[in-house]
């Protein structure tokens, strides 16, 4: 595999993708202090709530939408059309059906919410439009998500990072707005949240018209054989989404019932750190999809392997700058952002929750092998089953160590790991044939440069800490320079170094 011209194919993706992420984490820097002073930390903390029941709703539509890209991409590729339309058809109306029937079944325990959960009198009004308004966030992203195939069929992924921008965009003017000239509510983040999804549906269609015009959505397209092969092949994985519902799902609502309303607005503030980790995860797996995806149609399993390993190295790179980063400049951070808050309890539950990205970081890319091969059974079984523990240990720590919101933290962060460094990349191996040993050098490389550069980063952080916005940028800027020369000094040779750098200065994109 030619890595300079890979490289650079992948981080102008990257960049395009990434600028999308940091708009929208532009705008919950901005707007995330205001909200939580305007409204209240357990105000704030529905907004996650409100996310959280609607990633349930997501489970039932998970079996259908799981492996649609990967059908219609492996068709496609393959030169089968007709199979590869009859498969984005079909699931294109078994999403409208699912998501209208369950946008259905919501609307009914919206009137009475709050004798499902402990809401302030207050605010009932305002969380109950909330919900309704997540939901149907919810059902605009269901409908049209299979029209994102197509970005990645044609590896215009950076064109469809363009108009995430645009929705990011969208979704921070309408907020602005909102809280601008009208009295603050919490409601009008679903506003946000519907404006930047109409986006992304629009763009998402205009795309598949574009550059793949083969593909339509007409009933007579449609194949029930089809949604069942779909829904077959994913059925594992809808279970392994109620796993990972067990293992980050139901932080939040434990919270809510057995300590307090309080304790769960500052577990979804130091989870906004967590989220941007797994955002940034997404951006790279969304970057290497394509190549993995032709690979694997073309049956070439050593090139399947060199990009799976490529991309371990940028995704441990990225986690271990923001673990490392976070560990040694997170107070400063939270000083800066949220001032009258509980700065010390939030710091730690940051800690705590992002403390996956040492194992993570390197081996989150891997899991597309899932998706490729159709193999979610095993996977599926250990995520349900550290999902039990998980919350059995939760239960249990709350009750009885009276450990608190510390609990919820330290239970997810330990069976997580446990996951990310043993059973996956054990399975993984086994599925692609190879010896079991194949990913260990690369996640214990990552491991110790993640070592390395929070030994670094605590060591400047103690003759200097910023106290502005500024000074801390720049810190930002200087760290990321210094570990990014630190990790690839520990998991690169010098030829994927000399090739990693003339990737990232242009010298490989053409």
């Amino acid at each position: 595999m030619d890595y300079k011209r890979k490289l650079g194919h992948i981080f102008h993706t990257l960049g395009t993708t990434g600028l999308a992420y940091m708009v929208n984490y532009g705008t919950i820097l901005v707007l995330t202090p205001y909200i939580t002073e305007t409204v209240g930390t357990e105000a704030y903390g529905f907004v996650s709530l409100a996310k959280q029941f609607a990633q349930y709703a997501v489970i039932v539509t998970t079996a259908l939408n799981t492996y649609a890209a990967r059908y219609i991409g492996i068709a496609y590729h393959k030169e089968e059309r007709e199979k590869a339309n009859t498969y984005f058809s079909s699931v294109f109306w078994g999403d409208l059906f699912l998501a209208s029937g369950i946008m259905a079944a919501a609307l009914g325990p919206l009137f009475f919410l709050e004798r499902l959960i402990h809401i302030p009198s207050e605010i009932v009004g305002d969380v109950k439009i909330l919900f309704l308004l997540i939901f149907l966030n919810f059902w605009v992203s269901t409908v049209f998500s299979v029209f994102g195939c197509a970005g990645y069929i044609k590896d215009k992924v950076a064109m469809t990072g363009m108009f995430k921008t645009l929705s990011y965009l969208v979704n921070g003017a309408i907020l602005i707005l909102a809280y601008a000239l009208f009295p603050a509510k919490i409601f009008y983040i679903g506003i946000g949240a519907m404006g930047a999804s109409l986006v992304v549906a629009c763009s998402d269609m205009w795309m598949t018209r574009r550059f793949t015009p083969d593909f339509h959505t007409k009933r007579s397209d449609r194949s029930l054989a089809a949604v069942k092969e779909l829904v077959v092949a994913g059925c594992w994985a809808s279970f392994n989404s109620v796993g990972e519902m067990l293992n980050h799902g139901l932080d939040l609502i434990l919270c809510n019932q057995m300590i307090s309303s309080l304790a769960m607005g500052q577990l979804a503030v130091a989870k906004t750190m967590y989220m941007v980790v797994q955002g940034l995860h997404m951006i790279i797996d969304q970057a290497f999809i394509p190549g993995f995806l032709k690979s694997y149609a073309e049956h070439d399993r050593q090139k399947l392997l060199e990009e799976l390993k490529l991309s371990m190295k940028v995704s441990g790179l990225l986690a271990n700058l923001i673990f490392a980063g976070f560990v040694s400049l997170g107070l400063a951070y939270y000083r800066l952002w949220i001032p009258g808050q509980e700065i010390g309890v939030i710091y730690k539950l940051t800690v705590i929750t992002i403390l996956t990205c040492i194992s993570a970081g390197a081996v989150h890319p891997l899991y597309y092998v899932y998706t490729l091969t159709v193999k979610k059974m095993v996977p599926c079984l250990v995520t349900i089953a550290g999902g039990m523990i998980n919350v059995a240990g939760m239960y249990v720590l709350i009750r009885y160590a009276k450990m608190g919101v510390y609990a919820v933290a330290w239970t997810t962060a330990a069976v997580m790991t446990v996951i990310h460094l043993i059973t996956n990349p054990l399975y993984i191996s086994h599925i692609l044939g190879v010896p079991f040993t194949t990913f260990y050098p690369d996640i214990i490389r990552n491991v110790c440069a993640c070592l390395a550069l929070l030994g670094v980063f605590k060591g400047l952080s103690r003759f200097y800490v910023p106290s502005s916005w500024m000074a801390l940028g720049i810190c930002i800027l200087v760290y990321a320079v210094l570990g990014t020369g630190i990790h690839c000094v520990i998991v690169c040779n010098k030829t994927q170094r000399k090739q990693l750098m003339d990737a990232f200065w242009g010298k490989g994109a053409g």
